[in-house]
């Protein structure tokens, strides 16, 4: 198994407080949901031809008309 090694700043306190086996497990949990997610994304975005530059300029337009979205409901209240 390969090993990593985290630092963490001394101002967690309360990290330090919990038991180091606890810890490996929370991390090991942690780590393996983020690479499912990413095996995921992959999947999914290996099916897009969009090059990431149009995907950045949709997902820009996405947020645009999200806020505007929500600037007309909000005006309503």
């Amino acid at each position: 198994m390969a090993e990593i090694k985290v630092k963490v700043p001394e101002d967690f306190e309360e990290f330090f407080k919990v038991d180091p086996l606890l810890l490996q497990i929370a991390f090991q949990r942690f780590v393996e949901e983020k690479v499912e997610e990413f095996k995921e994304l992959e999947k999914i975005t290996a099916k897009s031809k969009l090059t990431e530059e149009e995907a950045l300029e949709l997902g820009r337009l996405v947020n645009k008309s999200l806020a505007k979205r929500y600037e007309k409901f909000l005006q309503k209240e």
